[in-house]
């Protein structure tokens, strides 16, 4: 059998919308953020993120990412917004160039003490840092607490670098 470019590309549509079907071939999470912000045993879905410079820690530049339920992109200073529940539940995290967190910042609706800094409770993975672009895993590794607030993270995501 011998199909023309038209007869190729409706074929290979075809058998693409049967692995879809299946599963065999998910659909791409064109999604930032995915994975889990939980507090207090309350789930938030984390939607947007948006990425700023922040200032220098221990000498070396920094990065400050905000994960937010609500969309923070049109705030100059969206991490304070976020700390004081503007844009919902939200997850401030400062990091360095390569990944490494240096700051973080849990403001969840259901926690009574929202706004707390933990670090060093939060693990960043897969991180990566290439032409404009940033991705990778924060988590917690399962529930823990924080001055009597239960928090759990587990989110994957992609941004534009600042």
């Amino acid at each position: 059998m011998v199909l023309s470019s038209k007869g190729r590309m409706g074929f290979l549509l075809a058998v693409a919308g049967v692995f879809a079907v299946t599963g065999a071939v998910a659909a791409a999470d064109d999604s930032p953020v995915s994975g889990t912000f939980k507090g207090n045993g309350k789930e938030a879905k984390l939607a947007y993120v948006t990425t700023s410079k922040g200032e220098p820690f221990a000498d070396k530049a920094t990065i400050v990412m905000v994960f937010a339920e609500k969309d923070p992109s049109k705030d100059k200073k969206p991490s304070i917004g976020a700390l004081f529940g503007k844009y919902g539940s939200a997850l401030i995290i400062t990091i360095h160039e390569d990944g490494k967190i240096v700051g973080c910042q849990v403001a969840h609706t259901a926690h009574k003490k929202s706004g707390f800094s933990s670090v060093g409770t939060i693990k960043m993975s897969n991180f990566k840092l290439e032409n404009g672009k940033m991705q990778g895993k924060l988590s917690t590794g399962g529930e823990t607490e924080t001055f009597g607030e239960k928090w759990d993270v587990d989110i994957k995501f992609e941004a534009q670098a600042p």
